[in-house]
């Protein structure tokens, strides 16, 4: 995946998140700083 890509998910995971009631979005955020994390040490998006 190239950055470009991992950019765009992520900017419309960030724009789910903010349409989610806000007592969703600290557990939302987590899973996807979380998936950040293993997508940065080397897993793909969709892992």
């Amino acid at each position: 995946m190239s950055s470009n890509e991992l950019l765009e998910q992520v900017t419309r995971e960030l724009a789910r998140i903010a349409e989610l009631p806000a007592a969703e979005q600290p557990a939302a955020y987590a899973a996807l700083h979380a998936l950040l994390e293993r997508t940065l040490d080397g897993a793909n998006w969709s892992e």
